[in-house]
């Protein structure tokens, strides 16, 4: 996920500027891992004047061609791929367009996964998570534990969306689920079916509920822990009025999968809630 930003000299042809590009895209899939398609850059050209800077402060001597690469990147790489990168990038510019390597200045910082996103609001650990679980549900076999990024998103799409098949996988098969006893579904539940049953609708169902609609208010990841709150908007049959309820999921996570899980539910604003 790699955003660049280049500076440089007003007045080069397009060509130039394309292969300042390529060479700049080609280094961080080859070093930095970066996916072909993950290509989103801005160039900047500037008038005379508008590029200040030392000819010789630790390099040089620089020239009019000198160019600034800004890479906000959002994982850490390391010191040695970083390394690896400048040396290639430096290489890329200098066999076209023709940058002479001491007029390349790399920034490079990083900003967490949930500063990005890329589109349609959604925060980039989301699209990271995603992207990884759907790769993991093609070769189940090769994901013994998941991140908390992953699990995070996976328990937000089943909340909001009710979608269990990305949660799944993710469940230990000695899974303990407690549900309030003052609840009419309530008791404690082992195995995944129990868990898989209780979200196959909204739990009372139509006999308790003419609507039932679950919201996300936040996940808050705490040590071996992930804490889903839950403002729930629904209107029991038995009084026709709209009520907001508070719930709260409380879920262990034991070695990258899900060993437990408990709700803290408001039992006292209907006869059921989920």
């Amino acid at each position: 996920m790699p955003f660049v930003d280049v500076s440089l000299a007003r007045g080069k042809t397009p060509a130039y500027l394309e292969a300042v590009s390529r060479a700049v895209h080609d280094a961080l899939v080859a070093e930095l891992s970066m996916k072909p398609d993950d290509d989103f850059q801005l160039i900047h050209q500037h008038a005379p004047g508008e590029m200040v800077f030392s000819r010789t402060f630790r390099g040089g001597p620089r020239s009019d061609d000198w160019l600034v690469i800004r890479i906000t990147d959002g994982l850490e790489r390391g010191e040695r791929a970083k390394r690896r990168f400048y040396r290639t990038l430096v290489r890329l510019l200098g066999e076209s367009p023709g940058v002479r390597p001491e007029d390349v200045f790399v920034m490079m910082s990083l900003s967490a996964p949930d500063s990005f996103s890329f589109a349609g609001g959604v925060a980039g650990t989301d699209v990271g998570a995603a992207e990884a679980l759907d790769a993991a549900e093609k070769a189940p076999e090769t994901r013994a534990a998941y991140t908390t990024a992953e699990l995070t998103y996976a328990l937000t799409e089943l909340f909001q969306h009710g979608d269990f098949d990305l949660v799944r996988p993710m469940l230990r098969s000695d899974l303990v689920l407690k549900l309030p006893a003052s609840l009419p579904y309530g008791g404690v539940f082992s195995g995944i079916q129990p868990f898989a049953d209780l979200f196959a609708g909204t739990p009372g169902g139509d006999a308790v509920w003419e609507s039932f609609t679950v919201n996300v208010a936040q996940v808050i990841q705490a040590d071996g822990h992930l804490l889903v709150q839950l403002t729930n908007t629904a209107v029991p049959k038995s009084t026709g009025t709209p009520k907001v309820i508070e719930n709260l999921w409380l879920f262990e996570v034991d070695g990258g999968r899900i060993s437990g899980a408990q709700l803290y539910a408001d039992t006292a604003a209907a006869s059921a809630s989920g």
